[in-house]
């Protein structure tokens, strides 16, 4: 039985990364989507969700992990909640967060949909966490990551699609490795250009915890106290990216950036 199960199971990855990959998605969506419109849109004060904002690659996958699976995920039903906020944001936000029933969620996807967030009537009220992590390091591991000859198998990954393509308008996987292109310039600069709007924009959000990704241990017991659980660390893994064949650095950008973050801590919303 065990063995059948890993053989169904490989069966399935080797078809996600294969070109049918895209129509598996919209299949699973779709079932997730016909259940997920049976719940309510009204909102079960105890049972809001605390959500970690912060873009892909600031350690949210760690966040996410440190947590029992009952109590807090990472990029849950991935596919279709770009599908569902972009269509009806308004309709679908409580809906999806009564669906999933999570006390945190850890999803990159929320990066670009601050202002949603902000001016939802139920939304603006609720906890956040932006985990800050300095642009250099944080292009650094995106260009990187994106670029791994694993995630390149894929013939459709959700987050290139749905959030750096139509999000934030690059497309990492036209980086150039060899040679300093014009292309590269644009896609560094693009990535900047998102990276600053959206920490400055979690400026509009009530309730926002920032965290430094250095310091993310030293502040769980913080994020313990906002979900009421306790961490389970021996759990905990990061997605990490040993070889990296690109490294950027820019003194003056991480300073800019360390400037904006110091008046967001200190200053209210």
């Amino acid at each position: 039985m065990l063995l059948k199960m890993a053989a169904i199971e490989k069966l399935k990855f080797r078809l996600v990364k294969s070109p049918l990959g895209r129509h598996l998605r919209y299949i699973q969506g779709k079932l997730i989507y016909l259940k997920l419109s049976r719940y309510s849109s009204g909102v079960n004060t105890s049972k809001k969700t605390v959500y970690c904002i912060s873009p892909y690659k600031t350690g949210t996958t760690y966040l996410s992990s440190v947590f029992s699976s009952e109590v807090a995920m990472h990029e849950p039903i991935h596919y279709i909640t770009y599908k569902l906020l972009d269509k009806d944001f308004d309709k679908y936000f409580v809906k999806r967060m009564n669906y999933l029933g999570l006390k945190l969620e850890c999803s990159g996807c929320w990066s670009a949909y601050i202002d949603q967030l902000a001016n939802h009537e139920v939304a603006k009220d609720l906890e956040y966490i932006c985990i800050l992590r300095p642009p250099s390091s944080w292009i650094t591991s995106v260009i990187n990551y994106w670029n791994k000859p694993t995630l390149l198998e894929f013939q459709f990954q959700i987050a290139i699609e749905f959030f750096w393509k139509n999000k934030v308008g690059v497309d990492l996987r036209s980086f150039n490795f060899e040679e300093d292109t014009e292309t590269n310039k644009q896609i560094i600069n693009k990535l900047i250009d998102f990276y600053f709007k959206f920490t400055n924009k979690t400026r509009l959000l009530n309730n926002i915890t920032y965290i430094h990704l250095k310091e993310i241990n030293e502040n769980l017991p913080l994020i313990e106290s906002l979900i009421n659980e306790k961490t389970i660390t021996e759990n905990g893994w990061k997605k990490i990216n040993d070889e990296k064949k690109f490294i950027y650095k820019n003194e003056n950008i991480d300073k800019e950036y360390k400037e904006l973050i110091d008046k967001l801590q200190v200053s209210p919303n």
